[in-house]
C-alpha cells in the first residue's frame, strides 16, 4: 500500500505545550519516535484564517489574500468569514496532491468552501437559529454530502463547547474508514476554544487536551480499521499560540469620540481589530491626515498602545498587505475591540475571554510542527521553521514541490527513500 498523510491541525496548539501532549496515551502512541520543529514563526496577523491560508499554500498572506478572519464590512449584519478557496490566490495543497492523481479529503479546515478534493467538509459558522444545511451544503463536494449528513447532527450540541470537534471528528473517522484518502487535513478548535475562555495556563486546559486525546484514539480505531494505519504518516501542527488579557480597549469609541465615526455608515476611520492588533482602515480622508489622527490617539493611551505600522511596512517586514491603510498594534495584554459604543476601556473581569492571539510573530508563544510514522524521521529535533514551510514538507512525503510557494521542504523532518531525497 502507498504512504498516506493525515495532517491535524490543533488551534492554538503551543510548542510549549509538547510534554504535556505527550502525558496523554493516544498522542504518546501517535508521535512514537516523532521528529519536530519547535518554536515555528507564525504569520502576521496569528489569526485562524490567515494562518490555515499560509499553512494550506506555503505562502505568506501578502500572497493567498487571507489578511483577517473575516472581510471588513462593517455595515453587514450577517457573520461571514474567508470560508472559500475561491478566496486564496495561491494554489493548495489539495489542488497540487489532486494534480499528481492522489485522492484528498479535508475536514473543518478554514478557507476550503467550494475545494475541489474528493471529499471536503469545511469550517463554516451557520447563523444563529440557521438550518446548518443552509451554510455546509453549497460549500461540500458531493461525494461527502453523505458524510456530512451522517454526522450534522453533532452541530446541535451547543452545550458541549467542543461540539464543532464532535461534528469534525465524527466526518473524519468516517472518511478515513471508508475512503482511505492518500492526504488528508483536519482542522480542530477545541484547544484554541478553551484557552479563550480559560488562559494561556496549560493546567487549566487539560479537559481540552483530554477530549483531544479520545478524539486522536477514534482516528487511531478507524485507520487500524481500514488497515492504513501503519502507511499513514502523522502531521500534528498548530497554526497560531495564544497570549493571556489583561483588559480591552475600544479602539473604534475612541475614533467615534474625536468624530471619525458617526455610525457604520459613515466614518472616515475605522478599526478592524484582530485582538492584540486592528488593521486600520480609512475613507474620504488623506492618509496623513489619519495617520496624525491615529498617532495622537497612540500618544493619549500610550498603556494600550504600542505602535503604528503603515500598510507598506506590514508588507515589507511581515509580509501583510490587504485593503486596509495601516495597523495597530496593542501593548502589553491589551486587547482591541470591534465596538464604537463599548466604554473606552473594559476591565478584564467584566468579559469571558481570558486570552487570545492576533499578535505580529515578534510577540507572544509560538506554535510547533511534528511528524511521526513511516516516512517521518526518529527522535530529530529540526531547526525551527515557519508556517509557510509545512505545506512543500508535507507534499514532499508524496515527490511533490510546490515550485511556487513562500516555504520550502525541511528535509530533516521526514525519513524519504533515495529517489525521494530533498
Amino acid at each position: 500500500m502507498k504512504n498516506k498523510a493525515l495532517v491535524i491541525s490543533i488551534d492554538s496548539l503551543e510548542d510549549g505545550d509538547l510534554p504535556l501532549l505527550l502525558e496523554y496515551p493516544n498522542f504518546r502512541e501517535v508521535l512514537l519516535d516523532y521528529s519536530v520543529s519547535r518554536d515555528v514563526e507564525c504569520i502576521y496577523p496569528s489569526y485562524t484564517y490567515p494562518s490555515h491560508g499560509s499553512i494550506i499554500t506555503g505562502c505568506y498572506p501578502d500572497r493567498h489574500g487571507i489578511y483577517h478572519n473575516e472581510p471588513f464590512d462593517p455595515e453587514r449584519d450577517k457573520t461571514e468569514w474567508f470560508w472559500w478557496e475561491r478566496d486564496l490566490k495561491c494554489k493548495t495543497m489539495l489542488e497540487y496532491a489532486a494534480d499528481h492523481g492522489l485522492t484528498t479529503a479535508s475536514v473543518t479546515w478554514p478557507v476550503t468552501g467550494g475545494s475541489k478534493g474528493d471529499w471536503i467538509i469545511p469550517e463554516i459558522w451557520p447563523q444563529k437559529g440557521e438550518d446548518p444545511d443552509t451554510a455546509f451544503l453549497p460549500s461540500i463536494s458531493p461525494k461527502a454530502e453523505e458524510i456530512y449528513r451522517r454526522n450534522r447532527n453533532h452541530l446541535f450540541s451547543l452545550s458541549n463547547p467542543f461540539y464543532p470537534d464532535l461534528f469534525a471528528i465524527g466526518c473524519t473517522v468516517d472518511i478515513l474508514r471508508e475512503k482511505k484518502p492518500d492526504l488528508m487535513l483536519l482542522h480542530l478548535s477545541a484547544l484554541d476554544t478553551s484557552r479563550h475562555s480559560t488562559g494561556e495556563d496549560r493546567e487549566k486546559n487539560r479537559k481540552a487536551f483530554a477530549f483531544l486525546d479520545e478524539k486522536m484514539g477514534e482516528i487511531i480505531s478507524a485507520l487500524k480499521d481500514a488497515g492504513t494505519y501503519s502507511h499513514t504518516t502523522f502531521f500534528i501542527l498548530g497554526d497560531h499560540g495564544q497570549k493571556d488579557a489583561e483588559c480591552f480597549f475600544s479602539i473604534n469609541r475612541v475614533l467615534k469620540d474625536r468624530g471619525y465615526i458617526r455610525d457604520r455608515h459613515d466614518w472616515n476611520i475605522f478599526a478592524h481589530p484582530s485582538s492584540f492588533s486592528a488593521e486600520i482602515y480609512i475613507r474620504d480622508i488623506a492618509k496623513k491626515e489619519a495617520k496624525e489622527a491615529l498617532s495622537s490617539i497612540m500618544k493619549d493611551y500610550p498603556e494600550y498602545i504600542s505602535r503604528l505600522l503603515s500598510v507598506e511596512e506590514t508588507e515589507e517586514r511581515f509580509r501583510l498587505s490587504g485593503p486596509f491603510s495601516f495597523v495597530m498594534e496593542s501593548q502589553g495584554g491589551t486587547i482591541f475591540l470591534p465596538s464604537y459604543e463599548e466604554e473606552v476601556v473594559i476591565p478584564l473581569e467584566e468579559r469571558k475571554t481570558r486570552a487570545s492571539h492576533g499578535y505580529s510573530p515578534e510577540r507572544g508563544n509560538r506554535t510547533i510542527f511534528l511528524a511521526s510514522g513511516p516516512c517521518a524521521a526518529k527522535n530529530m529535533v529540526a531547526e525551527p521553521c515557519r508556517l509557510v514551510d509545512e505545506a512543500p514538507t508535507i507534499l514532499s512525503l508524496f515527490g511533490i514541490e510546490m515550485d511556487k510557494a513562500d516555504g520550502k521542504a525541511i528535509s530533516a523532518l521526514l525519513n524519504l527513500p533515495p529517489d525521494r531525497d530533498l
